[in-house]
């Protein structure tokens, strides 16, 4: 796994004014890939060029809509991350997500993080995208992601509810608004030492208020680095979304 670096900045995301909206370019057809996972670069118009890990499922044969999901990373070390840093990310959950049968498609960040206009244009047109080229379910597309990727799981998903369906912050500093439409299963350890409880509490709270629909799970014994201990989480997290959509 790993050893990543914890973006402390992030967790002072919560009252900040909101974020200019962004531009996002027109999706195109991504080359159609057979099932198992495979690393690939994405040219996004206007960005540049974006590593990305993709996983077709077994179960996926391109007559039955699949759901889809969008996972982001943790943070890293240096400027950029490590080339398909993404693809740990998606090997952390990928127990937690296997129930659901989806398309999971976990992009780099482009140095900086997940709430920089540049890396929200990049993974909100890698979804569209992906729904250009795989026959993909529109009720059932999910933003999850750990630490820095669940800032960017706040953050991006709750700027782009008409695309996402459900969403799944895991150990996340809070980002974005707490105005949500969309169902959110967020997940924190009392023990994370980096991220404080209290601050996910708070806003889980704030988006209730607002009229939201979300739970949030408590974990007990799990440390901020203890990433792929989530996935059993993760998976209970998606059969609540299971039951808000039907």
């Amino acid at each position: 796994m790993i050893r990543r670096l914890v973006w402390l900045a992030l967790v002072g995301l919560v009252g900040c004014g909101p974020a200019a909206p962004v531009t996002i370019p027109a999706p195109v057809a991504l080359e159609k890939l057979p099932r198992g996972v495979h690393k690939k670069t994405a040219d996004v118009p206007g960005v540049g060029n974006v590593k990305y890990a993709i996983e077709v499922p077994a179960s996926y044969d391109g007559s039955t809509p699949a759901p889809l999901v969008l996972a982001l990373h943790y943070g890293y070390n240096g400027n950029t991350p490590e080339p398909y840093t993404g693809q740990g990310m998606m090997d952390d959950f990928r127990a937690g997500l296997a129930s659901l049968g989806a398309i999971v498609i976990a992009p780099d960040v482009l140095g900086g993080d997940w709430t920089d206009a540049k890396n929200e244009q990049a993974a909100v047109w890698l979804t569209q995208s992906a729904r250009e080229t795989y026959a993909v379910d529109p009720k059932r597309i999910v933003i999850t992601g750990y630490s820095m990727g669940g800032a960017g799981t706040w953050f991006i998903g709750s700027r782009h509810q008409d695309l996402f369906t459900g969403a799944i912050p895991v150990a996340a500093p809070v980002a974005g608004s707490a105005e949500w439409k969309i169902p959110v299963y967020a997940i924190h350890s009392q023990q994370d030492e980096i991220v404080p409880y209290s601050a996910a509490k708070q806003h889980a709270a704030a988006v209730q208020a607002k009229g939201g629909k979300i739970e949030l799970k408590t974990v007990s014994g799990l440390t901020h680095y203890d990433s792929p201990a989530y996935a059993p989480h993760v998976g209970e997290g998606v059969k609540w979304l299971q039951e808000q959509w039907k």
